[in-house]
């Protein structure tokens, strides 16, 4: 049997190993792509605001964190970007986002340590959060980062507008002329949207002066003094145009909108004057239980230890029942009262507030009444030539407001993104991560088979030397025997062999003679000295075949082996196998034939060994030995 040679398994299996390995690198680096991997956008934001360590917003709201991922926040995300829903659903990207709070080490020993120190209520509240997105590959490396970065975006817009700047000013002059409204109510309704725009303005200017937008170039200041010009310019000549003119499409319309005006005035009057009244009686009887209260307090000794805490009862029991002010412990563990205005405070607000109404009624009022005896010396009706000069005005003014406007839309929605990168920053850029490295174990995998293939081709190599040997393997010579034969003969028989293929059959002729007058193990030792005597001069290979055929025959195909080969390796076998018989004392008879396909044009092997074997015979190769002298 063959020794035991794990560099012969491997070659003749390398090329299966290596297709092997690859094709289980291949497979699993496509179902991991396909079913496995996925892509993973993480970054990290703070929540800056004043309040944000209270977990709270700007506008004193909770903080809460699952507005990054709210479907309208994601949708408008996709529209921006031009994700269609059959590319991914709003819940499909809703569902694997993912947002966690930022703890430390740091963190949770001062947790740690205030719940040691009796603080049993203390609640660390983050401001830092990790924000992941997860998705597959099917859209590229790309893709997450860029899903996670608009909706940040969407979100800080969002913050700012409804968590940091709350108010929008409204604009009802957009659609001022379908109202039924008549011309002086139209530049009415102008002055006051733009005074209320104004005021808007006027804030922001406070709260932020240096803003400017770099889609407007404007910044509030300059909106707010574009709005007092169209108001104090061009809003008075329109009023004062209607007014000198007495400009209306409907006279006593317009008088009995202005009369209503004034009967809805003397009502809210009335019930001013009455809380007023109302008021100014509660205030009396209070001042005249404070007077109570001194004297009362007069009366107290002083030198009464309970003195202060007496005085104290009596402000709270008589005087104050309803305001006075609590107590309650801070987080350093101190009692503070509460900061609460006090009634008698709220009160005089009261009276200022229902004062104030009462006389700004009055001023309406008066404004109305001169509107009344303005037109009630104008026509009926206007004629159509000065109620087409003021629709133009009014056009063209409010054209002019509603193009700033949108200035001012567009302003506040960039002021917005603004607020919202002050109050929510990115300590980290968006950053893309591979949920494990498919191209190592791709790579492990490939190593991993190609071990078990070298593993694998030992082992079913060495089968089949077992098996060679036990069934295909002449145990006298160790050449392949006749069932060997017959294989590689069926093997090749159905299809042409080339033109160089030759076969050789040598026959041992007196092998039995031999036999007999040696015995078996001479024999034997002849057979084993020709065997090794064919295979040096014809060297088994891949393309060369010797096989023992039975009966002292043997077979040997050799590809690529012309005429003038096959002479020259015959005329070497005899010669070698004479000088083998003079030295150890044996004749063998070796009868020998070949036929080469090219020379007999016969590509078929069975129709060439036929041939071969039917030149077999005649004289031997082999000569009979002299006898030893002494």
């Amino acid at each position: 049997m063959k020794e035991l040679d794990v560099f012969r398994y491997l070659k003749k299996y390398r090329t299966m190993i290596i297709l092997l390995s690859i094709l289980a690198g291949v497979s699993f680096f496509l179902i991991a792509q396909l079913y496995i991997q996925q892509y993973t956008a993480v970054t990290v934001i703070e929540y800056t605001g004043s309040r944000a360590s209270e977990g709270l917003s700007p506008d004193g709201s909770d903080i809460d964190t699952s507005e990054i991922y709210a479907t309208n926040l994601v949708s408008q995300a996709m529209k921006a970007l031009g994700i269609e829903y059959t590319e991914a659903t709003t819940d499909d990207i809703r569902m694997n986002i993912q947002v966690e709070p930022v703890i430390t080490e740091e963190d949770l020993q001062v947790q740690q340590s205030k719940l040691e120190n009796g603080e049993k209520d203390y609640e660390f509240i983050p401001t830092r959060f990790v924000v992941s997105f997860n998705c597959g590959v099917g859209n590229g490396k790309e893709y997450p980062r860029k899903v996670l970065n608009q909706i940040l975006q969407e979100y800080a817009v969002y913050y700012g507008k409804n968590h940091v700047n709350t108010s929008l000013a409204a604009n009802p002059v957009s659609d001022i002329t379908s109202k039924g409204y008549d011309y002086l109510e139209m530049a009415e309704v102008m002055d006051s949207t733009l005074e209320n725009m104004i005021e808007h303005l006027s804030d922001k200017v406070e709260w932020n002066s240096e803003f400017r937008s770099s889609r407007t170039g404007r910044s509030f200041q300059d909106l707010q003094e574009e709005f007092e010009f169209i108001r104090e310019v061009e809003v008075r000549q329109l009023l004062s145009e209607i007014l000198e003119g007495r400009v209306t499409k409907d006279r006593d319309l317009l008088l009995d909108k202005y009369k209503n005006r004034n009967n809805n005035l003397e009502i809210s009057n009335s019930a001013a004057a009455f809380e007023i009244d109302r008021i100014r009686g509660i205030i009396a009887s209070y001042e005249d239980a404070m007077g109570e209260f001194n004297a009362g307090a007069a009366s107290i000794s002083e030198s009464d230890p309970n003195g202060e805490d007496k005085q104290a009862n009596a402000l709270q029991n008589n005087v104050l029942p309803d305001v006075y002010d609590d107590w309650n412990r801070d987080e350093d563990g101190n009692w503070n009262p509460v900061d609460r205005t006090a009634e008698y405070d709220q009160l005089l607000i009261k009276y200022i507030e229902d004062r104030t109404l009462y006389e700004q009624n009055l001023i309406e009022k008066e404004y109305n009444n001169y509107i009344l005896s303005v037109f009630n010396r104008a026509p009926a009706a206007s004629s159509e030539t000065e109620q087409e000069k003021i629709r133009e005005e009014i056009g063209s003014l409010a054209e002019k407001i509603n193009a700033l406007q949108s200035v001012y839309y567009e302003t506040n929605d960039e002021y917005n993104e603004y607020l919202g990168a002050r109050n929510i920053v990115m300590l980290s850029s968006v950053r893309v991560t591979e949920r494990f490295p498919i191209m190592i174990f791709t790579v492990l995998i490939v190593i991993i088979f190609g071990v078990l293939g070298c593993a694998g081709a030992a082992l079913f190599g060495r089968i089949e030397d077992f098996i060679e040997y036990y069934a295909f393997t002449s145990k006298v010579d160790g050449l392949p025997n006749r069932a060997k034969c017959d294989q590689f003969i069926a093997i090749r028989e159905r299809k042409p062999i080339q033109e160089g293929f030759a076969c050789i059959v040598f026959k041992m002729a007196n092998l039995q003679m031999e036999n007999a007058r040696l015995g078996r193990e001479a024999g034997d030792k002849m057979i084993k000295d020709f065997v090794e005597i064919l295979t040096s001069v014809f060297a088994p290979s891949d393309k060369v075949f010797v096989g023992n055929n039975g009966a002292g025959q043997y077979l040997i195909f050799a590809e690529n082996m012309e005429e003038e080969q096959v002479n020259a390796a015959l005329f070497q076998v005899s010669v070698v196998l004479m000088e083998k018989a003079q030295s150890c004392g044996y004749f063998i008879e070796l009868q020998s034939g070949h036929a080469c396909a090219g020379k007999e044009q016969c590509f078929y092997i069975r129709e060439l060994i036929s041939i071969a074997m039917k030149r077999v015979g005649g004289k031997g190769t082999g000569k009979e030995p002299e006898p030893k002298t002494e």
